[in-house]
This record gives structure tokens, C-alpha cells and sequence, in this order.
């Protein structure tokens, strides 16, 4: 029998729709899209939604890519774990996560665990509520009583709808432009929260809201975080000007900009190459032109992570009224919701008298939201947003992600208590002179008051030297000595601010932020210094003997894949490489990479071609040079290499797809001989429980006393997060951290998938990470520079974290290993080690690190055997209480852990992604197992 019509045309459009992204036609498979889901049965096929999801995500429409994953998502929850739906499922649920990354707010999680600043923001909406209810009762048309307000919620993804629908509004309108995502994320965590479906409504769309009464209340839900865009901002509120009643009240009410003078060498070492450091390293290479090259004149940073020194108070730089973005009288919205007309940019100066001498590193600015406008009654500091980093321990910034500040680089001037300097700041238009920005006046700065953008990790430079567009729209700075004139000019005076071109913003904007840290990785360039030499012998030693003892094809090729700014190919130089060739698909990395090559003589002997690696070709053999294919000369690689360099590896040793690569250019451009470096990744992972680490990877049922359930974003908690899991306080290890894992990338059998069970002896007790990176210490003291031994400083680091415990070793283990049983949930924490022929080694181990570009995986542990485990360990069962008949009991003994002796933990990997399983419980004397080991199934 055949299908139904309809399931048979479905069908039919979903082939063709998926043929033609296969052809990189994704409107067109948009076209049959939209006429399949006009077919009966096209809603509940998750197929249907997935092929959407790709479409969409292919034309860079993320939210609607999300949304559409979230739906195929749902379709297939529950399906069979070796079934195509269930795989369907998974590949879906990696989607939709990749896609909710993009458009949903930084951080978005661990703030919904702050509980502090959501607290202030309830309050805060309830009081701007009851304010316009009032409000509108005062208006000579309306009765005296006070007359529930109409709300629009501009941006967010739900709680600021539902707080202000709880609070008490007549109703609430949540407009999420262009966000799908959002507005469904939206609706049904005001249906789980309890909100009528007429008292929240949503719009992706301002014509959706025509026609409707004007509004009392706007909530800026996007201008309530560390993260402002003031564009975006004033963009909203030009788009729904029309819709607001006269007078409409705002929140926030308005935004200040705080900030001071700090000393933080720790923070100045992430902005400029360690240049005698890394000459030493490597025995002479030079890389000073990084400095000229690389360095930001800004960057978002947690300044409570950082040890530092404010050499002046904290003082506001600039208010901001929030109403102030609205288009001015007889503005006209445009089509494309700009507003029309711009009011006057905002300008201020600020004295700010040095309070403490040292050297002016930067200086830290950040955001703080008005929530309603203080008055003689009100207590401003509870209704408050600021992210001041001031009293948050290393510890407890580790749990608050989405606080930040942003740090301007300064001349690392020394300044003495008494001076004072004076700080410029402007929001409007940034100015083509970057000589002018400083000192112009609010007028002269621009028009339109368009222009923060304060992103975790964006790029916009706020500096002297302006944007590196020109004209572009930012915050514009600018820190003088006290007593200069409106241009600069004083008793010799200049700007303190670091100097940075238009070329250097532009190319700091484009580079990875952690580039600078990963030059400045001394153990990172001793392990790829002696390995590459390693390797670059092995290579000679396979190569076959040429007929002519002057050939060039008696050396290696040797190819690099992601040179970055060339620091392995100049490695590879200097351990005697006679021809070396590298590629970098980012231009201003290349750019720097050929400059650093220039300046160290050996520009004619290493190309670096800008260029990913599958857009590389390599000569054609002269028989195939004979019957057509393209020549020597036209191809990048003269022939295949016989060594490959590498260092595509992310916090996760697989996220940066380090296994398909290899897989490409083992088949495309290596020799069949080739020697990799490095050779093989090893994954050291270990079972740990925290009480706290919930707050970064899971969100509460409830928030905000219980008025606004979270349910709908449970299907967007990461698979995992990375963070410097050794300042992590409250991570404590059930198992010592071992090898689980190993990928010899040499290997004939490397696929693009693989996984390997091993078996976790449990500890006494739980152990605290400093603990342990302590032991680590201590061990590495006495083995005088073992492979992947301590880079310079990091004892130091390990101790200072060992000693944040509050107590000595013995001490620290009683104490936390109660702490951990408690409300506690599993985890395992992993890193990585790579390896080298010959044996050089690296790790990105958390005790070994410098600098910031390496952190650890943190990855939640869920399912029957999780479970079982930590009934066992809340109970206290085992040898300790006596359960010496259980197997476990009786294995466990004084090495066991609540009565467990062992972890079976698989770890396995996807393409371009690591994940673990606790495939279950073990006891040590015979190897019997008490649980089921389906370590082929990912957790």
C-alpha cells in the first residue's frame, strides 16, 4: 500500500529541500519548506523542523535556526537510544544548543542562580508597576484610582514578562524582534508560571502590535546586564515609539557608567606578548612585533578574577537616562525602526584623585542600571543592577560569569598619591580623528547618542584611537592628568590611555582573545619547541634517499594547519626545516604571522598562506601533470608533506574538529610516511561532586521566590562548561584524575567517532581540587622539570589556591568532604595531555597553567548510575558503617568511598566534541560491576 498524498509530497519536498542545501541553496529549500508545512502532518514531523533548522541556520537566521531545532528536538524526546529518531534527537539537541549560543543573552544561566540581582530586579518592577499605575490614575481623564499599567517587554526570553504580569499589570506585551526563540521560550514560561495567555502576550514583529492601546510601562529587558548595545537599544525604542503612551515610564530608569583607575599586572599580561620570555623559550626568536601588532586597546574581563589595586575610588562616569533614546520631538520612526532623529550625545568629565601610588594599568569601567528613578522615600541601592567587582571573591566570581567589567589600557604610568587624573567620556559618535575623540565636546562628538557596545568579549574599543572603522558608533574615553585643557593640553600633559592605532583595533577586533595568553604559555612552548624537533628528525629519517644529493625533496615539507601568528612555523624554522609552509584563514593573523617572519629572517624559507586547510591543493605528480591537472607552480604544497604541525585544540581537545582535519589531510596533503605533531591526545578525567556548579550548567526549577518557573529553558543547558576549574572552591574530586581516555591521531583506524570505558578507583574521601593540585605541586618540586612540569609562577598559583581553603591539607579534606554530600550533584572535571614522538609532552592540567587561554571541562553527570551513587554516599553505606556483607563493602574497605570501591567512567568523542558517561559502580577486590556499563551510549 502507498503513502497517503500527503505524506507522499511531504516526502517528495523534504528530499528536494534537502538537496538543495546540499547544493548551498538554502533559500530555495526555504521555498519547498514553506510549502510542506502546509501539508497535513508536516507539523509533528521533526524532520520537517530539522531540515528548517538547517536552512535557516545555513542563512545565518539563528534564532529561527533554534527554534525550529527546539521543535525536531521535541518531536523525537524519548525515542529509542539506537533508533534513527534517537540519533535525530541528538543531532537536533547539538543544533539547537550551537544555535541558542548565538542569540540568547551571555551568561543567561548562572544569572538566573543570582539571586541577589534578581531580587532587585522583581522589586524593581514591582515598584515601576505600582509607579505608572499611579501614575496613569493622575492623568486628568483617568479615575482616581490607581488603573493597572499596560507593559512592553523589549528583548529578553521570559522572566521580565512574567515578573511584570505577577506584579500586577492589566497585561503584558513581550515583543522579541526577529527572535522565534525567544518568544516561544517566552510564552510557556509564562503558562508554566501561571500567567493567563491574555495577560502575556508575544511578538517577534512591531505591525503584531498594532493597533493595540499605547503602553504605560517599557522594559528594556536587554539594557538589565553586564552586556549593553546602546544601537540596539535605541533601535527598540525607535521601532515602538509610536506605541507608547506620553510619559511612558521606563525601566531601567537610566544607566551610569562607573568606574577607576586599577593597577593589575595580571590583566596587562594578557594584552602583550612576554617578548624576553618567549626569546628565551625558544632561543632567540623575536617576537616584539606582536606588541605592535596585537594589543587591544580594550577587553571585557572579571575583574574580581584578577588580583589587582584601584589607585582611585570608584566614581561615576557618565549618566545615561534611558528616555534619552528615544527620537526627539517631531523625530519620525523609520521603516527600519532607527527612530528618525537622535538627541544629543552625552557627554562628562570626571576628576578622579589618586587615592593609592602605583602604575595606571587601566582604567575598569562598567554599567549600573537605575532601576526606577530615586526619590527622597526610595533606598536607590536596592534598586539597583551594578557589576562593581568590588567584595567577590575569586571563588564566587567563578559562579558569576555574566558579571564583567571592561578595562581600558592605560601607559602604566606611575602615579603618586595627591596627583589626579581626569576621565573624558562621551557616548555618541565616535570621530574620524582619533586625536580629537579625548577632548571634544558633547556637540562636536556626534549627534546621535547611538553608541556603547559592552559585549563579554567583544571588541568594541571605547579608546583614544577611536574605532577602527572611523565613525562607527561607541563610547569614546579618554584619561588626562588633572588640569589639562579641552584638547589635551597641559604642562606637558597627553593622553594616559595606551595608544593604539586604527590598524592595531582593527586587527585586535578579528584575533582571538587568547591569543596573547597562548604566545606567553611557556609550557606550551617548551612542549611544541622540543617536539617539533623530534618530529622534524623522524621525518628525515623516513624519507626516501632522492638520486640527486642536491634535490630539495630530500628535506621534509613540513605543513602546519592553523599557524595563528606563526610561533610553531618559526619552531619549526629554527629546528632546521628547510622549506615550511603553514596556513591561517584569519587575514590579520596571517598579516601578523608574515611580519614576525620578516622580522626573523625567514620569509623566503616559511610561507604562511591565508588559507583553511581543506581549500589547500597540492601539485600534480608529472604523470598527472601529463593528462591535465593543474602544475607546480599554481598549487600551494609542491608536494605532499611528510610532517604536519598542529594545535587545533580548544578547552575540549576535540571542539575545534582536530579529528577531521587530520582525517583530511592525511588524505589530502600528507605523504603516506607522515609524522604528526603532536601525535596523540590523551583525555585525564576525573569524578568529582559540587554543590555549587549546578549554578553554570542548570537552571532552577523556580526563580524569584517561586514566581517564575523555568521548565521551558531546561532543554538549553550546555552539554558542559568550561572554567578554571582549579579556583573553582567547591569542586570536590570522588576520584583521583586519570587517563580516560586516548586518541593516537597515527593511527590507520582514527575515525571521527570512539569511546573507551576505564574503571576509577574512588578516593577515602572527597577531596578538594587545591588539594590535590597542591599534591601536585609538591611532587613536581622533586621532579625537576618533568615533561608538562610547572610553568613559571604556577606554584605560586597552586599554593595561593590551596591556601583559599582556609586550612591545611587534613583539614580541608575533613571539611569538605561532609560539604560535598550535601545538595551536592556529579561532575567530571578532564583535561587534556599531548604528546609528541620522542616523548615532549604538554598539559592543559589546571595546576600547570600561566595564563588564560587553557581552562578545564566541567560536565554534569546524570542518569541511574549517577543516581546510585550518590544515594550511596548520602547514605553513608560501607565499610565505614559497617556493611561489611555487600561486595562493595567489603572491596571498598579503608580505599572505598561511602561504600563504593570503584567508577566505571566511558569517555568518548563526536567529531568535534568530548563527552563522559558514569557507565556504573564498581568494587575493587574482583571486578564485579553494580550497574549497567553502556559506555557506547553517550550520557
Amino acid at each position: 500500500m502507498g503513502l497517503p498524498a500527503d505524506a507522499a509530497a511531504l516526502q517528495q519536498l523534504l528530499l528536494a529541500a534537502r538537496q538543495c542545501l546540499k547544493a548551498s541553496k538554502p533559500e530555495r529549500a526555504l521555498e519547498l519548506l514553506d510549502a510542506a508545512f502546509k501539508l497535513n502532518g508536516a507539523a509533528g514531523n521533526p524532520l520537517a523542523h530539522f531540515v528548517a533548522g538547517s536552512a535557516r541556520a545555513a542563512l545565518s537566521q539563528h534564532a529561527a535556526a533554534a527554534a525550529a531545532f527546539r521543535q525536531a528536538a521535541a518531536l523525537t524526546s524519548g525515542a529509542e537510544p539506537s533508533s534513527t529518531r534517537h540519533q535525530l534527537h541528538v543531532t537536533a539537541t547539538d543544533n539547537l544548543l550551537l544555535e541558542a549560543e548565538r542569540v540568547l543573552p551571555p551568561s543567561w544561566l548562572p544569572a538566573l542562580h543570582d539571586a541577589p540581582r534578581l531580587a532587585a530586579l522583581q522589586a524593581g518592577i514591582g515598584r515601576a508597576v505600582a509607579t505608572a499605575a499611579a501614575a496613569a490614575a493622575a492623568a486628568p481623564s483617568s479615575p482616581a484610582a490607581p488603573k493597572p499599567p499596560r507593559v512592553l517587554v523589549l528583548g529578553g526570553f521570559g522572566v521580565e514578562a512574567v515578573l511584570a504580569a505577577k506584579a500586577g499589570a492589566a497585561s503584558v506585551s513581550a515583543l522579541c524582534l526577529d527572535n522565534p526563540l525567544a518568544a516561544e521560550l517566552t510564552a510557556q514560561m509564562a503558562a508554566d508560571s501561571g500567567c493567563a495567555a491574555a495577560a502575556v502576550t508575544t511578538a517577534t514583529a512591531v505591525a503584531q502590535l498594532a493597533g493595540q492601546p499605547p503602553f504605560d510601562l517599557v522594559i528594556l529587558a536587554d539594557a538589565l546586564s553586564s552586556s549593553l548595545d546602546w544601537q540596539v537599544l535605541r533601535r527598540q525604542l525607535g521601532a515602538v515609539a509610536h506605541l507608547l503612551a506620553p510619559g511612558a515610564a521606563m525601566l531601567p530608569h537610566a544607566v551610569r557608567l562607573r568606574g577607576c583607575v586599577v593597577e593589575c599586572p595580571a590583566a596587562v599580561a594578557l594584552n602583550e606578548v612576554d617578548v624576553p620570555l618567549l626569546r628565551a623559550d625558544t632561543g632567540g626568536l623575536d617576537l616584539a612585533p606582536a606588541n605592535r601588532l596585537l594589543p587591544r586597546p580594550a577587553r571585557s574581563v572579571r575583574l574580581h578574577t584578577q588580583p589587582h589595586t584601584r589607585l582611585t575610588a570608584a566614581a561615576t562616569l557618565l549618566t545615561v537616562p534611558l528616555a534619552s533614546l528615544l527620537p526627539i520631538s517631531g523625530g519620525s520612526s523609520g521603516s527600519d525602526g532607527s527612530g528618525g532623529d537622535a538627541s544629543a550625545a552625552a557627554a562628562a568629565i570626571t576628576e578622579l584623585p589618586i587615592i593609592a601610588a602605583g602604575s595606571a594599568d587601566a582604567l575598569a569601567w562598567w554599567p549600573e542600571q537605575e532601576l526606577i528613578p530615586a526619590s527622597s522615600s526610595d533606598s536607590p541601592a536596592e534598586l539597583i543592577l551594578s557589576s562593581d567587582p568590588l567584595g567577590c571573591s575569586p571563588q564566587e566570581a567563578q559562579l558569576l560569569p555574566h558579571v564583567w567589567q571592561r578595562l581600558q589600557f592605560m601607559d602604566r604610568r606611575l602615579l603618586a598619591t595627591g596627583q589626579a587624573v581626569e576621565v573624558r567620556c562621551t557616548l555618541g559618535c565616535a570621530l574620524e580623528s582619533s586625536a580629537a575623540a579625548p577632548g571634544a565636546d558633547a556637540a562636536a562628538a556626534g549627534e546621535a547618542l547611538q553608541g556603547l557596545s559592552l559585549e563579554n568579549g567583544g571588541q568594541c574599543n571605547g579608546s583614544a584611537a577611536g574605532s577602527a572603522a572611523g565613525g562607527s558608533l561607541d563610547v569614546q574615553l579618554d584619561v588626562l592628568l588633572a588640569g589639562s585643557d579641552a584638547t589635551g593640553a597641559a604642562a606637558g600633559a597627553s593622553s594616559l590611555l595606551l595608544p593604539v592605532t586604527t590598524e592595531q583595533a582593527a586587527i585586535a577586533a578579528a584575533v582571538p582573545r587568547y591569543h596573547t595568553s597562548m604566545l606567553n604559555d611557556s609550557v606550551r612552548t617548551a612542549a611544541y619547541r622540543d617536539g617539533i624537533a623530534a618530529a622534524l628528525q623522524l621525518a628525515a629519517e623516513r624519507m626516501p634517499v632522492s638520486g640527486s644529493a642536491s634535490s630539495s625533496e630530500d628535506a621534509p615539507l613540513v605543513l602546519e594547519i592553523g599557524s595563528g601568528s606563526g610561533l610553531l612555523c618559526l619552531l619549526a624554522w629554527q629546528a632546521g626545516a628547510r622549506a615550511v609552509i603553514g596556513c591561517e584563514r584569519l587575514p590579520e593573523l596571517q598579516a601578523a604571522a608574515a611580519k614576525l617572519l620578516e622580522t626573523n629572517g625567514v620569509a623566503d624559507r616559511v610561507t604562511i598562506l591565508p588559507k583553511h586547510s581543506r581549500e589547500l591543493t597540492v601539485a600534480a605528480t608529472s604523470a598527472a601533470a601529463e593528462a591535465g591537472q593543474p602544475a607546480a607552480q599554481l598549487a600551494d604544497l609542491p608536494r605532499r608533506a611528510q610532517m604536519l604541525m598542529h594545535e587545533i585544540f580548544g578547552t575540549d581537545p576535540f571542539s575545534e574538529g582536530v579529528v577531521p582535519s587530520l582525517l583530511h589531510a592525511r588524505e589530502q596533503l600528507l605523504a603516506p610516511a607522515a609524522v604528526l605533531a603532536p601525535c596523540s591526545v590523551r583525555v585525564v578525567a576525573a569524578v568529582a561532586a559540587s554543590p555549587t556548579q549546578h549554578r553554570l550548567l542548570r537552571p532552577p526549577a523556580t526563580v524569584c521566590g517561586g514566581a517564575v518557573a523555568t521548565r521551558a529553558l531546561r532543554q538549553l543547558s550546555p552539554r558542559k562548561v568550561d572554567c578554571q576549574a582549579g579556583e573553582a572552591g567547591e569542586l570536590h574530586l570522588l576520584t583521583a584524575p586519570a587517563a580516560v581516555l586516548e586518541v593516537d591521531f597515527a593511527s590507520p583506524e582514527l575515525q571521527l567517532a570512539d569511546s573507551c570505558t576505564a574503571l576509577l578507583e574512588c578516593l577515602p574521601r572527597p577531596l578538594p581540587l587545591a588539594s590535590w593540585m597542591a599534591e601536585q605541586q609538591r611532587a613536581a618540586e622533586g621532579s625537576c622539570g618533568a615533561a608538562g612540569g610547572f610553568a613559571q609562577g604556577s606554584e605560586a598559583h597552586a599554593a595561593a589556591v590551596a591556601g583559599s581553603t582556609g586550612a591545611a591539607d587534613g583539614q580541608a579534606v575533613a571539611s569538605c568532604g561532609e560539604l560535598a554530600l550535601e545538595g551536592a550533584s556529579l561532575y567530571t572535571v578532564s583535561w587534556f595531555e599531548y604528546e609528541f614522538p620522542g616523548g615532549a609532552a604538554g598539559s592543559t592540567a589546571p595546576h600547570v597553567q600561566r595564563s588564560e587561554h587553557w581552562q578545564q571541562v566541567v560536565q554534569p553527570m546524570e542518569g541511574e548510575a549517577a543516581e546510585a551513587l550518590l544515594c550511596a554516599l548520602r547514605s553513608g553505606s560501607g565499610a565505614r558503617s559497617g556493611s561489611s556483607g555487600s561486595a562493595a563493602g567489603e572491596a571498598g574497605g579503608e580505599g572505598g568511598l561511602g561504600g563504593i570501591g570503584g567508577l566505571l567512567l566511558t569517555a568518548g568523542y563526536r567529531v568535534d566534541r568530548l563527552w563522559f558517561e558514569l557507565a556504573g559502580l564498581a568494587a575493587l577486590a574482583d571486578g564485579s560491576e553494580e550497574g549497567e556499563d553502556d559506555g557506547d551510549e553517550e550520557g
